[in-house]
């Protein structure tokens, strides 16, 4: 982004005006939060807009920024109302008003409760097959993950239900008809269920189709702030800015090198081309949460001039350390430099952190999910939402936990509520000897002759699977929608910051090129070296990268990198 037009702010403590709309680029530990909270009280002091009525509008893109923003507001938090674009949209424009769309879309209003990514079940499957007369697609667990990447995108002023890549929408030897896709999104509303992507679609439609509704919200909030904008997409991007057209004063933060979530529709496009009239640009250039050693290296992977970080208090640390090896021993290996101090590992995928939480060597079956509940029937359903709402609850999600063993039981007549929650309780008291199990074992000892479960498994290819197959394998493959633990994917850790990160890079289909390509040759262009950008910048003392072991030829190149440390364990 092109800054030479910007303003430059001395800190993130310094004030601008009020009543304009603004842009704010900062890098990672700009102190983006502190310019946002400074500006919040700035706005509470000085606007007459603000009463018990009206409030201002902070948005963010993770659960995590918004627990972060909350905690430091301090007194200002009653004047305030934070949270998701899609927790924002579904409180204020869906829930109320979803009845607006109730001549061109059947929804039960009843059964909405929220909107959650869901893997589409059979009974939902063949009502669309029966629909659309698919029949001949046969495959469901490719069917169920493909309708589930189903995806609104807007271009040219019009919204599209489709694929972001052909390639998705591809069954065997089967396309999905495009004419289908619609409908399988009606038959999930008519059911009550939303996704996340839903929401943004049918707020956009609300707010076209009744003027009542934008004036409701421009009344409601006359000022909306806007966190990571960089990871906005079209649909989000052209809400705010309808709702900016009359009273509501909008402001933007963001960088365009930390936009990591074009699989969810980002567009870092809608951060750098993102204007309304009178709209002002400013910059922050240091970097307050790392060390001198760690920005070294973030500097090099952004190879941009405009924006180059330094430490304005000089603080200085060990150089980032790669090391290559085994993951258990360098995650060993990691704890003992760290002298046992907090370790945040981070991974692009949430099964690779998971193996070291869990202690796992292998993950056994990349599509353990889809295994369990397409091939086993009712019994796979029960085991695979069993794990989940025990690792949930492990996890203090007990609103999930109780959802989880309600979709495991929900063939069994007269489960209820009382019926889940005793369930939870029953197995995560015997934790310790549960998660050491296969899981033929978990089932016959905790499953079996319980609410009805009849049938031991003695014999089959499932008894082969299963005895191979561990408790551990398959928590490893859950999304646990955990914000704050010590092992996360690099995207539930945006918007976070740790004294100490191991930053795993994916050893299952390593390839020393292309997997290292974003410290050989950084391009920010590219969001997988992005993703890593994030992750790395997250540090705030030490940094580790682990990867599998290379050869001599690729350990000297990575030792031509001057700002890190290469180790070989």
């Amino acid at each position: 982004m092109d800054l030479s037009l910007a303003t430059r702010l001395v800190d993130s403590r310094e004030e601008i005006d009020i009543d304009k709309h603004f842009k704010v680029v900062a890098g990672p530990g700009a102190g983006k939060t502190t310019f946002l909270i400074n500006h919040i009280n700035n706005i509470i002091e000085k606007s007459k807009k603000i009463s018990d009525l009206r409030k201002i509008a902070c948005i963010t893109y993770t659960n995590v920024g918004v627990k972060n923003i909350i905690e430091k507001l301090g007194d200002a938090y009653d004047c305030v109302e934070v949270s998701t674009i899609h927790s924002f949209l579904y409180k204020h424009v869906v829930k109320p008003y979803l009845w607006v769309l109730n001549s061109k879309f059947k929804f039960d209003l009843q059964k909405i409760s929220g909107h959650e990514e869901f893997i589409p079940t059979f009974s939902i499957l063949k009502e669309w097959k029966t629909q659309t007369k698919q029949f001949h697609i046969i495959d469901n667990k490719k069917l169920s993950k493909s309708l589930s990447k189903l995806s609104w995108i807007l271009h040219n002023d019009k919204i599209e239900l489709k694929f972001k890549n052909a390639w998705e929408g591809q069954v065997g030897e089967y396309s999905i008809r495009n004419d289908s896709y619609l409908p399988y999104k009606e038959i999930c509303w008519r059911k009550g269920i939303i996704s996340h992507d839903d929401v943004l679609y049918l707020s956009y439609l609300i707010i076209e189709k009744n003027s009542r509704v934008l004036e409701i919200i421009r009344g409601k909030f006359p000022y909306i702030l806007m966190d990571e904008f960089q990871d906005t997409n079209p649909i989000q991007s052209a809400i705010i800015k309808i709702i900016s057209n009359e009273e509501t004063i909008v402001g933007v933060i963001g960088d365009e090198c930390q936009s990591i979530y074009s699989f969810q529709g980002a567009d870092v496009g809608q951060f750098i081309k993102f204007d309304l009239p009178n709209m002002k640009t400013y910059y922050i250039e240091d970097n307050r949460r790392s060390t001198e050693e760690i920005i070294n290296l973030l500097n090099y992977m952004r190879r941009e001039e405009s924006l180059k970080q330094k430490s304005p208090e000089d603080l200085h640390g060990d150089k980032p350390y790669l090391i290559i090896g085994n993951f258990l021993k360098i995650f060993k290996n990691v704890k003992e430099i760290c002298e046992n101090k907090a370790i945040y590992t981070l991974s692009y995928r949430k099964e690779l952190s998971n193996q070291l939480k869990y202690g796992v060597g292998s993950l056994f079956s990349n599509d353990i999910t889809n295994e369990l509940i397409f091939d086993d029937g009712e019994r796979g359903k029960i085991i695979f939402y069993s794990i989940c709402a025990i690792e949930h609850c492990k996890q203090n999600n007990f609103k999930e936990a109780l959802k989880s063993m309600k979709k495991a039981y929900k063939k069994t007549e007269e489960f209820d509520d009382r019926c889940s929650f005793n369930n939870v309780k029953r197995l995560v008291d015997d934790y310790d000897k549960i998660s050491n199990l296969n899981i033929i074992d978990f089932y016959n000892e905790y499953i079996f002759g319980s609410y009805g479960i009849k049938g031991r498994i003695t014999s089959g290819k499932k008894k082969e699977y299963y005895e191979k197959l561990t408790y551990k394998q398959v928590a490893c493959t859950i999304n646990i929608n955990d914000d704050t633990g010590a092992f996360r994917t690099i995207h539930k850790a945006k918007g976070d910051e740790f004294e100490n990160v191991l930053l795993l890079i994916n050893p299952s289909d390593f390839n020393e090129n292309t997997n290292l390509e974003f410290l050989f040759n950084p391009d920010m262009t590219k969001e997988e070296h992005r993703v890593y950008y994030v992750a790395l910048s997250r540090a705030k003392k030490r940094l580790f990268i682990a990867i599998p072991p290379i050869s001599e030829r690729t350990k000297d190149k990575l030792g031509d990198i001057e700002f890190l440390k290469v180790e070989n364990l």
